[in-house]
């Protein structure tokens, strides 16, 4: 007989409690039921085709990404999630989500102290905050691109006059796609927020209120999952599977680039 599913549900709801997540997240059970049995634990950032193919049937899956995010109107095995959904449903597997309410009892803090190093800053919500020593914008950029292991990140300067590379020293840190948080940061040439996402428009709004910006990549700040996950299931007793997400978008340079790199 297997563990039931409400037992690592409502571990996870002790260890980051669902009721403080986003009010437009959909973190908790996405599918199955509480009551299903199970026989394996997999944990992984999100839920893959490949992923979906290579379970065995009645596994318990852990994702940070929800699968679904909006209502479905029709249940279209053809596409996106209706067709990883299908996979998982034929397997009588069962899937729980924690999204946002581990990025703020997790996630955040997991990246800032352990891979950014820094121990001090204390979380603001879903933001994590503290002040450096004034560093030039590019070599923040290179010390965050180091410390994750990340092939590029890019980088934005506010628009403050007299400010050609400003010192910044007052960081903001959130995984996954902050910027919908920068109108509550202060408007200073001194503040840096890291985060991923970063569309044009989010660069244009940043730069306008003297806000710098490092963009370290959605996957990057959210790849620590598994670990951290893995580690509370063992101390909890319980076995788990790390599934490898890769990251979906590759790297390409042109020719000029590729050559002056020979």
């Amino acid at each position: 007989m297997g563990h039931k599913v409400k037992d690592i549900y409502e571990l996870c709801n002790t260890i980051s409690p669902f009721n403080t997540q986003e009010v437009w997240d959909k973190s908790g059970l996405n599918l199955g039921s509480l009551n299903n049995s199970f026989e394996s634990i997999v944990v992984c950032l999100e839920v893959t085709l490949p992923i979906a193919y290579d379970l065995k049937p009645n596994t318990l899956i852990i994702t940070h990404h929800p699968l679904f995010f909006q209502p479905l109107n029709t249940f279209c095995t053809d596409f996106y999630p209706a067709n990883i959904a299908n996979i998982l449903l034929s397997k009588h597997c069962t899937l729980i989500s924690l999204h946002t309410n581990f990025d703020k009892s997790h996630l955040n803090a997991y990246l800032t102290h352990k891979i950014l190093q820094w121990e001090h800053f204390s979380a603001q919500g879903l933001l994590m905050n503290g002040n450096i020593t004034p560093t030039p914008l590019d070599e923040l950029a290179r010390y965050v691109c180091d410390a994750l292991g990340a092939k590029n990140v890019d980088f934005v300067k506010g628009d403050i006059p007299l400010y050609s590379m400003p010192l910044v020293s007052d960081i903001y840190v959130v995984c996954g796609s902050g910027c919908s948080l920068l109108s509550s940061l202060p408007f200073s040439p001194h503040t840096c927020l890291i985060t991923g996402d970063v569309k044009h428009h989010d660069a244009m709004s940043a730069k306008s209120m003297g806000i710098s910006l490092i963009d370290m990549g959605h996957y990057e700040s959210e790849k620590y999952f598994g670990e951290i996950f893995e580690s509370i299931l063992q101390n909890a007793g319980y076995n788990a599977i790390i599934a490898d997400c890769e990251n979906p978008f590759s790297l390409c340079l042109n020719q000029r680039d590729v050559k002056s790199l020979n």
